[in-house]
C-alpha cells in the first residue's frame, strides 16, 4: 500500500512487463524505486511517457538519457525526502555504469522475483555470450535461473542441461535438488541414474535420493500441498547431504497457469 498525497489519476497506466497498474504519482515513484533497473535497460515506455505528460503534467525531455528522465520524475514532487532522492539517484548512477551483461543478469533477477519466467529467461539468455565477464557465483546463478525458467515452460531436458552446467561450476545444493527432481519428473528411472552419474554421485547416493523424492511425492499425493508440507521435514539431511525441495507434481499445474498468464 502506498499512501498518496496527490489526487488519484483519472486514467491509470498499466506497466505490462510486470502487470502493475499505476494510479498516482506516488505509485509511479514506488515502482521506479524498486524497478529502476528495468527502465535503465529497457527505457521508459513511450506510452508511459505520454501518460506522465497527460496525467501528471510532467514532460520528459527526449534528448535526455533514461537515468536523467528518472531523476526528473523522482524530483518532480515530494514523495521522496532529499536524502532518499540522493540515495536513489546514486544507486541508479551506479547501476547505469554496470556492464551490459551484469545489467541483463540483474534484470533477469528482477523478472524472476516477480514470477515473470519468460521475460526472465530472455534476459538471462542475453548474458550467455558474455557469461565469463561475471564472477563464478553469478555464472552459477544465471545457469541455475535459466534452468528454473525452462522448467516453468515444461522444457525439462533443456532445464536439466543448464542445471548440470551450473552444478559443474561448484557446489550448489539448490541446483542439485532441482536437477534431480526434474530428472525424476521425466519418469525414466534408468535415465535418472545416468543423470546422477553425470554429476559423480554413487549408486547408493542415487538410490537414497530417488527414494527420498518418491517418498515425498507419495505423502503429497491426494492431499493439500500446504497441509502435507507441514508434516514433512523437507530440510532433513541425507548421508549425501542433499536436501530435496518442495518441487512436486502438484506444482506443475501452478507453473502452467503462471506461464499461460504471461504469454497470453
Amino acid at each position: 500500500m502506498v499512501l498518496c498525497e496527490t489526487d488519484e489519476i483519472r486514467r491509470p497506466y498499466t506497466l505490462n512487463s510486470f502487470g502493475q497498474t499505476i494510479s498516482s504519482y506516488e505509485e509511479l515513484c514506488y515502482i521506479i524505486s524498486g524497478q529502476y533497473l528495468y527502465f535503465l535497460v529497457e527505457g521508459i515506455p513511450k506510452g508511459m511517457k505520454l501518460w506522465i505528460e497527460e496525467e501528471l503534467g510532467l514532460t520528459l525531455s527526449e534528448q535526455e538519457e533514461t537515468k536523467k528522465q528518472l531523476e526528473q520524475i523522482i524530483g518532480y514532487r515530494n514523495y521522496f525526502t532529499e536524502p532518499e532522492q540522493r540515495m536513489l539517484i546514486q544507486q541508479m548512477r551506479t547501476a547505469y555504469l554496470y556492464s551490459s551483461v551484469r545489467k541483463q543478469k540483474m534484470l533477469g533477477d528482477l523478472y524472476l522475483k516477480h514470477c515473470k519466467y519468460l521475460s526472465a529467461y530472455h534476459a538471462y539468455h542475453k548474458t550467455l555470450s558474455g557469461l565469463l565477464q561475471l564472477k563464478q557465483k553469478e555464472q552459477q546463478e544465471v545457469l541455475y535461473h535459466i534452468g528454473l525458467c525452462l522448467t516453468r515452460m515444461f522444457r525439462f531436458q533443456e532445464a536439466k542441461e543448464f542445471f548440470q552446467k551450473s552444478c559443474r561450476l561448484g557446489d550448489h545444493k539448490k541446483c542439485q535438488e532441482a536437477y534431480f527432481i526434474v530428472s525424476y519428473m521425466q519418469g525414466d528411472h534408468q535415465k535418472f541414474l545416468e543423470d546422477g552419474r553425470a554429476l559423480s554421485f554413487t549408486e547408493e547416493q542415487l538410490k537414497e535420493i530417488y527414494e527420498n523424492i518418491s517418498g515425498m511425492e507419495e505423502k503429497l499425493n491426494g492431499g493439500e500441498e500446504s497441509h502435507a508440507l507441514k508434516k514433512i521435514d523437507y530440510h532433513r539431511k541425507k548421508p549425501d547431504d542433499l536436501m530435496t525441495r518442495r518441487l512436486t507434481w502438484s506444482m506443475l499445474e501452478r507453473w502452467k497457469n503462471e506461464y499461460r498468464r504471461e504469454i497470453v
